[in-house]
């Protein structure tokens, strides 16, 4: 991980996350950008995950916002699969789940939403699915496919 007095740390690695790099780049940015993201895809598109992606009627490609080589090609760093845990505004660091530090010189917060997940008898159970994530619609794709009772 390198680090500057300019580094720019983007947390939460979504569509936000994926359009702010690009529009950085675009606008003159030229130090350290990281994407710090939970979850292990690059940044994509959530409409499609229930839609073209899960119906089959997209690639897996479609849902991404940048190809795997914009990223590389813009100097971007992806820390993917990896949860920020807390933030020290005053000694202007991102602390990760594995106990790093990542220093900052400017901060964006694009952590977006997570669904509401239901509180009722049987919320739990294997077969109440939610779309939120890549595998969500991946596991929703594979249970249309199979056809009822196979969840």
């Amino acid at each position: 991980m390198r680090t500057s007095v300019n580094t720019f740390v983007i947390v939460r690695g979504g569509l936000a996350a994926g359009k702010a790099a690009e529009a950085l780049r675009q606008h003159g940015h030229s130090g350290p950008l990281v994407i710090i993201g939970d979850e292990r895809e690059k940044p994509y598109e959530r409409p499609p995950l229930s839609k073209g992606y899960m119906l089959g009627a997209e690639e897996r490609d479609a849902i991404f916002v940048h190809p795997d080589d914009w990223y590389r090609e813009h100097d971007v760093e992806l820390l993917l699969g990896t949860r920020a845990r807390a933030l020290d505004p005053r000694a202007r660091t991102v602390e990760l789940a594995d106990g790093r530090g990542i220093p900052y010189a400017k901060l964006l917060l694009a952590t977006g939403s997570s669904p509401r997940r239901l509180t009722v008898p049987g919320a739990d159970l294997d077969n109440v699915l939610y779309l939120r994530r890549v595998e969500d619609s991946e596991r929703l794709k594979s249970v249309f496919t199979a056809g009822p009772g196979s969840s």
